[in-house]
């Protein structure tokens, strides 16, 4: 504890203890108290010195609360104590919300096995014939192949299209 205990009972509540406290405006202020006064007295006296009002602040030392009871025989002298204020607002709890539609389902990519056979044909001579049309573009370069569909041909890749217009059609 921060208070010798060798010392007599009555003697012990006399005794003077030094605390360091960490204000809002990032100054650091030594205070000396008697060893059997509580959090409430160095409020009071950091009040005094700050002007923050003794009831919005919050002490707190190893990530703890302290309440104006706690007495300060219980912390170790010389501790560093941090200074919060109580902020206005926070809200209630809110009641989970029940979603009337269900969610979205993603697309899962499958996995074709051998599906660069698509891309070639090869013939009874052992002629192979290219299937897909590579990308021009210089992004994609060679072996990435443009997909096929019924009104144009799109590139995954890069995003190339090249639209197909049928006969009588016009834009």
């Amino acid at each position: 504890m921060g208070i010798n205990h060798r010392l007599p009972v009555a003697l012990r509540d006399r005794v003077k203890m030094q605390f360091f406290v960490k204000s809002l405006s990032g100054k650091t202020l030594a205070v000396n108290v008697e060893a059997g006064a509580s959090i409430s007295n160095v409020k009071s006296m950091i009040q005094q010195r700050e002007g923050v009002a003794a009831a919005v602040q919050r002490l707190s030392f190893g990530g703890k609360t302290l309440t104006s009871e706690t007495l300060l025989s219980t912390i170790p002298a010389m501790a560093t104590l941090d200074m919060n204020v109580d902020l206005l607002g926070g809200g209630k709890k809110r009641k989970k919300k029940t979603y009337t539609t269900p969610k979205k389902i993603k697309h899962k990519k499958r996995k074709v096995k051998l599906a660069v056979l698509k891309f070639y044909q090869v013939d009874g001579n052992g002629k192979i014939t290219r299937l897909r049309r590579e990308c021009p573009s210089e992004t994609c370069g060679a072996g990435v192949f443009m997909a096929w569909h019924h009104d144009r041909q799109y590139c995954g890749r890069c995003g190339l299209t090249y639209v197909f217009k049928k006969e009588g059609e016009t834009a």
